[in-house]
């Protein structure tokens, strides 16, 4: 500065001790004159790219006082601080208030940086602007004091420090919740000095495991040697939690490496995101029975791997909610399934004699190997209903030829409905007759190799009526021995057939006689045909 620009500042200086030493006089007493003298330091002043660093600058108070002892002149008053002209950097934390400043004291005031990821290493000079009131003149007898405001910058030097700096680019894992297997992660030096030994200590959010960690013990990765710009990937073994729900979950990695001194450091805290896999899922459709109270029949349905992956071991495990349905083998063996294909199913199953008709609830789950090809998952369960619907009969029976005149014989045929909803096959037949009818000829069986749902067959049987037998129906009784799709070999209840007894034929054609017996013959029929049980239970 030249010595022109000097004088009227010494003008000042003097014109303002004179003015002191008129108004000491005038005032009397004791008097304190005096000001603040506010510093700014920065002692820890490395930032790192592409971060938000807290800046803690010490503010120094070494007050400077001119007239008097008191401390009421030195002390820096309402103060605040602000980061203003911030160069390559950007403020994020404003205008912060620090309060009084007394003569001596160092405040430490934190303020937030914003620093770009694309910053070049070097020295920075950022601007820090102070604001402050203080009093400066102070007179205990009068009661005279002068207030007055100061605003003032002050330079620090911020150090983007050549160095190493570690990115997460990418985590990769197949892992589904509820298992554990391989994750990758890839790093890369994005720094400017090469990371020597370099080191990952890495801890997983709430619900995941790395290497088995815990947030106490971290699992650590030796990375090794990476020069600027250079990229490496390391595996890792993660874990799930069953309940973990689907998303992104925060990983927290620590690296540590030797600089190009030799010297053992530590990065920043970096976080990065570990998704797993989606959960493998499956659906049932086209649920569909054959059951009825009292006899075996079957439930079949079909089942979709809903993916993400293939699937080549799963179970379809089937669990009735009622204790009337019994299934012998729950659980059924599905075949290898690709993402989105089907497969379908079926369970025999039993249905109690004392069971009510009508619906019944079932439990399904899927079972399968997790990718990680040695934990067992689950999925499920999936709720569906089946109907019992009531009791009925195996067989239909009707007759189609089924009369004998008294001291005759004739061949009875009837007709055999299958009613169940399964072939039934080695269908045997035997006919019981008692007095007055007999079977003939030895003839009171019949055979029928198969038999579908709803198809029927004729059957004939040699049935003799004695010569005494009343002119009226009369039953027998038939039962059938048959096995199921299943191979089960089943007696059936006995069932009975009206068997009609016309009168013996005359010479003379019947006559008179002969027409009023068959009339009262085809009267007894109709009163009483109607009478017998077609099954007895």
């Amino acid at each position: 500065m030249s010595h022109g620009r000097r004088l009227p500042a010494v003008l000042l200086a003097l014109g303002v001790v004179v003015l002191g030493l008129l108004v000491v006089p005038a005032i009397g007493g004791a008097l304190d004159r005096g000001e603040p003298n506010l510093e700014v330091y920065l002692p820890e002043n490395e930032v790192s790219p592409g971060s938000v660093d807290t800046l803690e600058l010490d503010v120094q108070n070494d007050a400077e006082l001119t007239v008097g002892t008191g401390q009421e002149v030195l002390t820096a008053r309402a103060t605040t601080v602000e980061l203003e002209d911030t160069g390559p950097f950007e403020a994020q934390s404003g205008e912060t208030p620090v309060g009084p400043i007394q003569d001596g004291q160092i405040v430490s005031v934190p303020q937030q940086l914003e620093v770009p990821d694309d910053v070049e290493p070097g020295e920075y000079e950022v601007t820090v602007r102070v604001r402050y009131a203080y009093t400066s003149m102070v007179s205990d007898k009068a009661g005279v004091s002068q207030r007055l405001t100061a605003s003032e910058t002050h330079d620090v030097t911020v150090v983007v420090p050549d160095e190493p700096r570690f990115e997460v680019t990418d985590v990769s894992t197949a892992v589904e919740p509820g298992a554990s297997g391989p994750a990758t992660i890839s790093v890369t030096n994005t720094g400017t000095e090469r990371a020597n030994a370099t080191q990952a200590r890495l801890t997983g959010g709430t619900g995941v495991t790395i290497d088995g960690s815990t947030p106490e013990a971290p699992a650590e990765e030796i990375i090794g040697d990476l020069d600027p710009d250079e990229s490496t990937t390391f595996s890792v073994d993660v874990g799930f939690d069953a309940a973990l729900s689907s998303g992104e979950k925060p990983l927290e990695i620590q690296f540590s490496y030797r600089d190009t001194a030799g010297i053992e450091r530590e990065s920043d805290l970096e976080t990065a995101s570990l998704s797993p896999s989606s959960e493998q899922s499956f659906s049932l459709s086209d649920i569909d029975d054959t059951l009825s109270v009292g006899y075996n029949g079957e439930i079949t349905g079909t089942v979709t791997n809903d993916g993400p992956r293939a699937v080549d071991d799963a179970v379809l495990i089937v669990e009735p909610m009622s204790e009337s349905l019994f299934i012998e083998d729950t659980r059924y063996a599905l075949p290898a399934l690709e993402a989105g294909e089907s497969a379908s199913f079926r369970y025999p199953t039993d249905v109690s004699g004392q069971a009510d008709a009508g619906p019944r609830q079932l439990r399904f789950s899927v079972e399968f190997t997790a990718s990680d090809g040695e934990t067992t998952l689950e999925d499920g369960p999936i709720s569906d209903r089946v109907i019992v619907d009531d009791e009925h009969d195996e067989f239909g029976l009707a007759g189609t030829n089924a009369t004998v005149s008294q001291d005759g014989q004739s061949s009875i045929e009837l007709e055999l409905t299958n009613e169940r909803q399964e072939t039934l096959s080695n269908i045997d037949a035997k006919l019981y007759a008692d007095n007055p009818l007999a079977t003939a000829n030895g003839n009171d069986a019949a055979f029928v190799p198969s038999l579908d749902p709803g198809e029927s067959t004729t059957i004939s049987f040699d049935v003799a009526a004695s010569a005494d037998a009343p002119v009226e129906l009369h039953p027998v009784e038939l039962d059938f021995e048959y096995e199921t799709e299943r191979g089960e070999t089943i007696v059936s209840d006995v069932y009975q057939q009206p068997i009609e007894v016309s009168p013996a034929e005359t010479d003379d054609g019947g006559g008179f006689v002969g027409s009023l017996v068959s009339v009262m013959a085809v009267l007894t029929a109709v009163g009483l045909g109607f009478g017998f049980w077609w099954r007895r239970d």
